[in-house]
């Protein structure tokens, strides 16, 4: 990981671990970190409900600012998504939309935001997927490297020692 990333994790770490900050301003410290550490434009962090439902606690978007709009999908209407998610690995879609990982989320999800490419990052607390950290890049599509895949998943670390 570069030293970019790095320092980053670090500065995170520092603002997080401060016992001063509340939950939601950790959560969003951290949003922060990915947004502005893999320059996209919007960072969701999701959580699992239940099995079959994914909600999104909060959403970081470059230009709007924070959202605590209620976004949910469920495995019904996206299973291929939630099948991908399933086999606990990172969905890396640089072309979201016809990604097999991801196009099921088109219709409803991508083309009225405008989502080119994602990426999304298993949250695990023991071994049970608990959530995803979901990068999002509109207008262009990203092409996501290891370095960032790496350093997401490291972002995905701290948050499960932070929240566990």
């Amino acid at each position: 990981m570069t030293s970019q990333y790095s320092a980053e994790l670090d500065q995170l770490h520092s603002a997080i671990y401060n016992p001063e900050i509340s939950e939601n301003e950790a959560r969003e410290h951290l949003l922060r970190c990915c947004l502005d550490g893999l320059k996209i434009q919007q960072v969701g962090l999701w959580q699992y409900t239940d099995y079959d439902l994914l909600r999104c606690e909060l959403l970081l978007d470059k230009d709007n600012g924070i959202s605590k709009e209620a976004l949910l999908i469920d495995r019904w209407s996206f299973p291929g998504y939630f099948a991908a998610l399933d086999k606990k690995k990172v969905v890396r879609a640089s072309d979201a939309q016809n990604d097999p990982a991801t196009k099921d989320l088109s219709d409803l999800f991508l083309k009225p935001f405008n989502i080119k490419s994602l990426l999304d990052v298993p949250i695990y607390h023991g071994d049970k997927l608990s959530g995803i950290i979901c990068c999002e890049q509109t207008a262009v599509i990203k092409r996501w490297t290891e370095e960032e895949v790496a350093f997401v998943e490291a972002l995905a670390d701290v948050y499960r020692s932070r929240f566990s």
